[in-house]
């Protein structure tokens, strides 16, 4: 697995959120931390800290995002390694 810190400007409304954690899943990507950076004016900016079992899901994760209505994916960066079980 690797770690991945997503932030992602997506509409301030509700279900929006859970939209957007959907398509994580499935890429079968695994959310380890959420924090709400910004909420302006009927948007908000999230960043996500998010395992996932490889680099060659990073843009297949960016695509299944923008399929939400509203959301963009503004940074991927490599994250904290993922802690062991």
């Amino acid at each position: 697995m690797a770690g991945y810190v997503v932030r992602i400007a997506l509409p301030d409304r509700p279900g929006a959120l859970g939209l957007v954690a959907s398509r994580i899943g499935a890429v079968s990507g695994d959310i380890v931390a959420i924090n709400i950076l910004e909420r302006v004016e009927g948007n908000a900016v999230d960043e996500f800290v998010i395992e996932l079992a490889g680099q060659h899901l990073v843009e297949l994760l960016r695509n299944e995002i923008h399929e939400v209505d509203g959301a963009e994916v503004l940074d991927i960066s490599p994250g904290p390694s993922p802690s062991s079980e």
